[in-house]
């Protein structure tokens, strides 16, 4: 389940404290976006915070092993901890990108995917459920105040004939759309820092949690749907 989702539906879940780690006092807009077409099969778009989810997804409906392209963004060393080779690597102010052109066993992939939840997972590849592809960008920064309204939801493409697989984002959009979009607005009110991290800034930034409100703004075949969702993450 996507972090948007599992707020919404009251589910705990991992990913959500990982998505606001990033994230100072403020408003931040148009984040999240999501963009569905439906036809003879589901196309959906997304902006780059779904990257690693669909990574995860995707890589668990592997048989065996699959070939993986793209790259892994993260100021970790990942050279020898896994099974994976990388054709290349790539640094630019502390930041690493490790490039992927291999065949990559499914447990492996996973084992990256779980162990690695900072770095963002821009892959590429098919398996027998669907496809995805991810360009290899480094996300912008997150900074409160007026983002642009037409934000492309472009940094991933995921494609699948599961029809039900609508519901994993337009959980809320009802049954037989044809199009579907959301975006989101992070409203974050205040942030409560551990009292044995107080005195450690880089900790303090790990373990603190985020308190606000997301308002949803959804279309669905051209009618828009405005609603709001407390949270703590």
């Amino acid at each position: 389940m996507n972090f948007i989702k599992a707020i919404f539906e009251n589910e705990a879940n991992e990913d959500i404290h990982k998505q606001f780690k990033r994230f100072g006092k403020g408003i931040f807009k148009n984040r999240a976006a999501v963009e569905i077409n439906v036809g003879k099969q589901v196309k959906v778009k997304t902006t780059f915070e779904y990257s690693n989810w669909f990574a995860g997804f995707l890589a668990d409906t592997i048989d065996n092993k699959c070939h993986v392209m793209g790259g892994i963004i993260t100021t970790k060393d990942l050279r020898g901890v896994s099974g994976v080779e990388f054709s290349n690597v790539k640094q630019f102010a502390g930041v690493k990108t490790y490039m992927l052109d291999c065949d990559i066993k499914k447990e492996d992939l996973l084992w990256l995917i779980k162990n690695y939840p900072d770095a963002v997972f821009c892959l590429s590849f098919s398996t027998s459920y669907g496809a995805l592809k991810t360009k290899v960008k480094s996300p912008k920064s997150a900074k409160p105040g007026k983002e642009d309204e037409k934000v492309k939801a472009d940094y991933c493409t995921f494609t699948t004939k599961d029809m039900g697989f609508v519901e994993e984002f337009a959980f809320d959009a009802g049954s037989g759309f044809k199009n579907f979009s959301a975006r989101h607005d992070f409203i974050i009110n205040g942030i409560l820092v551990p009292e044995e991290y107080k005195d450690n800034p880089e900790m303090a930034r790990i373990h603190a949690r985020r308190m606000g409100k997301i308002i949803r703004k959804i279309n669905v075949d051209g009618m828009e749907t405005v609603k709001g969702k407390e949270f703590e993450a």
